[in-house]
């Protein structure tokens, strides 16, 4: 028996809406065509999904939920089939990269044409939790994140740690410490990149009264700096790429890089992938291991 998908789709959009006209106006479809829409469902399985014995009114039995909640995960399955399909079929000859933390893809970006194969990044950082269905659903090979994965279907190659470093108005006394923790950097205020991932909590966590000047544009963020004395961050990573030394110098260096000697200024960095994708990434974890900075 094959059961039609707009059917379960219909059904599951009920359980939702909870009556006829609402699933209808949902799905863009007239109310007598999810009439009919239902009735051929519970004859197409031979089971009863709804109580008819309130006047007026639909109700679903302990069956029809059932039936509801399964069909939502089997259509999420149906949907997941389809995207992994079309992300393989898209990407097969390509290696697109995502991470939790901005710092590995610039460092990525700016050097890929170093690398083997066609990288392409993603800019999107992504949540944690994220990461095991970014890769199993093909929307990366890569994915750059704190944490090491090794299962049978995924495995991490541990690259090196990545750690901050605050750029400093020369004139601020801090700015001659050859080292500071995030305690001395209390009750500044800080320009940040609004997408730092991780980072973020990080900074907000171990800064006390700090005021973070979030910024979206990355444009904005180098107009701001370089005309202005407020202290920023970078990484190892991104600490030689020319976006960061354009924001620390206007005609000159008007920026001062300063290290940050504090226990929690460590995030470790793994770059995880399918084991079915080793063989082909293998040249490029390669070149990407030599060429991460060792300090």
């Amino acid at each position: 028996m094959a059961v039609n998908l707009e059917l379960l789709e219909e059904l599951v959009a009920f359980k939702r809406y909870g009556t006829l006209t609402a699933t209808a106006e949902h799905l863009m479809i007239t109310q007598p065509t999810v009439t009919r829409g239902m009735k051929k469902l519970e004859d197409d399985l031979g089971v009863t999904l709804f109580d008819r014995s309130v006047k007026n009114r639909l109700v679903l039995t302990e069956t029809g939920e059932l039936a509801a909640d399964e069909a939502a995960k089997l259509l999420q399955h149906v949907d997941d089939f389809e995207e992994k399909i079309l992300n393989f079929d898209h990407l097969k000859n390509e290696l697109p990269a995502s991470s939790t933390i901005p710092g590995p893809l610039m460092f990525l970006e700016y050097y890929q044409k170093e690398f083997p194969g066609k990288v392409q990044v993603n800019h999107r950082l992504l949540a944690p939790e994220e990461v095991v269905p970014e890769l199993f659903n093909l929307k990366a090979k890569l994915v750059f994140s704190s944490q090491e994965i090794m299962t049978d279907e995924i495995e991490s190659l541990y690259l090196g740690n990545e750690f901050l470093k605050v750029a400093i108005d020369p004139f601020d006394p801090l700015a001659t410490h050859s080292s500071l923790t995030f305690k001395d950097l209390g009750n500044k205020s800080f320009l940040v990149f609004q997408d730092i991932g991780q980072w973020k909590k990080v900074i907000e966590d171990n800064i006390e009264n700090a005021n973070f000047l979030y910024q979206n544009d990355m444009n904005t963020m180098e107009a701001i700096s370089q005309n202005s004395n407020f202290p920023f961050f970078i990484s190892n990573l991104t600490q030689s790429l020319p976006s960061t030394t354009d924001r620390s110098s206007a005609d000159g260096p008007n920026r001062v890089i300063v290290n940050l000697d504090d226990p929690n200024n460590q995030m470790e960095v793994y770059v995880s992938y399918l084991t079915s994708n080793r063989r082909q990434l293998q040249p490029l974890l390669k070149k990407l291991n030599q060429a991460w900075p060792k300090e």
